[in-house]
């Protein structure tokens, strides 16, 4: 999967109003576990990734923050619909 940009997993659309942050992780290997076992449990979710060395987040630009992200550059935003935390919690074993 590539997960460079928003992805919604279905029509349902999972908005700030009506979501919960599931997990926050930094490989697409974690991103994809979790999203594979939402998708197992019938969960749909949203990912956000971002790119850790863009100037828009608050460590600011690689100048900024050296090289300490240097192998976590992605950083994966898994959400869910609030009604369905408990479940997605669950399925994929997260707290």
């Amino acid at each position: 999967r590539d997960w460079s940009s928003d992805v919604c997993s279905s029509d349902l659309m999972i908005l700030p109003w009506n979501r919960s942050e599931l997990a926050i992780v930094f490989n697409m290997e974690q991103c994809n576990a979790i999203t594979d076992a939402l998708e197992q449990a019938g969960i749909d979710c949203h990912v956000k990734a971002r790119d850790r060395t863009s100037p828009g987040l608050s460590m600011g630009s690689r100048e900024r923050s050296g090289t300490l992200f240097q192998e976590h550059r992605w950083m994966y935003t898994i959400y869910v619909l609030r009604r369905d935390l408990p479940a997605a919690r669950a399925a994929t074993g997260l707290r």
